[in-house]
């Protein structure tokens, strides 16, 4: 019978790495945060590395489904686009938010090191990009985006602002600053 919850294991093992990043986590840290021992760990998880992968991916479906499901539903519009924005700003608005988007801090932690985490950013990324598109074809179809404004090109500053925001945040940056950097960067689609 094992001594840990696997499941509850995991969630505490994504929060651990969200907030300290991957180096700075200790197996220490996570055998004390999980409750797991570290034979119990390896044999559930593997090795650090492998924990972490799992976390990505608990984080990709826990955190950021649901997020981006609305804009990647058939109707997305760029009312889905400014409420995907607003919840941006009002998850770096928590206490916790300081912590940024896991996705995001392993880009800029492992991106250039570790191919397995870089997939996963990429992956991410994509559709980030892929929801936002969608939601801007939608509104030019339907009249809502002017015909002049690129969507390819609209979708990746959109990414970039998204990513952007939550650098802030974890860089500590909020409040007035955050809302004038948002607001801004959404005014084209007004």
């Amino acid at each position: 019978m094992r001594e840990f919850e696997p499941e509850q294991a995991l969630g505490r093992a994504m929060e651990l790495f969200w907030r300290k990043g991957y180096a700075d986590t200790s197996l220490d840290e996570l055998v004390r945060e999980t409750g797991a021992s570290r034979y119990g760990l390896y044999a559930t998880f593997g090795d650090k590395h492998d924990l972490f992968l799992q976390s990505l991916t608990r984080y990709a479906r826990q955190v950021f489904d649901p997020m981006i499901a609305p804009l990647e539903a058939r109707r997305a519009s760029l009312r889905d686009i400014r409420a995907f924005f607003r919840g941006i700003r009002e998850l770096v608005r928590q206490p916790r938010g300081r912590r940024g988007c896991l996705m995001c801090n392993t880009a800029v932690e492992l991106g250039p090191v570790d191919q397995a985490a870089a997939a996963r950013v990429r992956k991410h990324f994509r559709r980030v990009r892929a929801g936002l598109a969608h939601a801007l074809t939608n509104a030019r179809r339907s009249g809502d985006l002017e015909r002049a404004i690129d969507v390819p090109a609209t979708a990746d500053y959109l990414l970039g602002i998204a990513q952007g925001a939550f650098v802030l945040a974890r860089a500590g940056l909020g409040g007035a600053p955050m809302q004038r950097f948002l607001d801004t960067a959404l005014k084209p689609l007004r």
